[in-house]
């Protein structure tokens, strides 16, 4: 359900922002989903969540669809092979950056697919604004990601 929410919080705030570059919300959530699964078959649904967003978000903004979709289902694939490569032990402290360089993944790849595929100057400067825009997002979110992880570890 709180997929949904930033998915529509997402999109609102991309009609309201009149063409300014919004953080992928639903992204880090689904990462941080990732992050706190420990099932396979929560993988599996997280991997179908990601590309029903990415559809909807392409049908929404992009008119073709695969672009996101592509994006969030390679973006779910890498933090499922690089998290699950961790053990559950080492994954309570010193992962910091891996979290953060996943997290910074989610906001990466997904809009740079349509500048690569389309091209164009503009979508240069569309997707630096993005990543700019994206930091906070990343930032507030490893805050919480931080306090959630102290809470189960204690």
């Amino acid at each position: 359900m709180i997929l949904v929410i930033l998915w529509l919080i997402q999109d609102f705030l991309t009609v309201f922002a009149g063409g300014m570059q919004i953080p992928g919300l639903f992204m880090l959530g689904v990462v941080c989903k990732l992050l706190f699964n420990e099932s396979s078959d929560g993988n599996l649904y997280l991997i179908w969540t990601a590309f029903a967003g990415g559809i909807l978000w392409d049908l929404r903004w992009i008119g073709i669809p695969g672009f996101f979709t592509i994006g969030n289902v390679i973006v779910v694939l890498i933090v499922i092979q690089i998290w699950g490569a961790i053990p559950p032990q080492g994954r309570i402290s010193g992962t910091g950056w891996l979290v953060f360089m996943l997290m910074s993944i989610s906001q990466l790849i997904p809009p740079m697919l349509p500048v690569l595929i389309l091209g164009g100057n503009t979508g240069w400067e569309f997707f630096l604004m993005r990543q700019a825009y994206s930091l906070p997002a990343i930032l507030i979110t490893m805050y919480f990601f931080n306090r959630k992880m102290k809470e189960k570890t204690v």
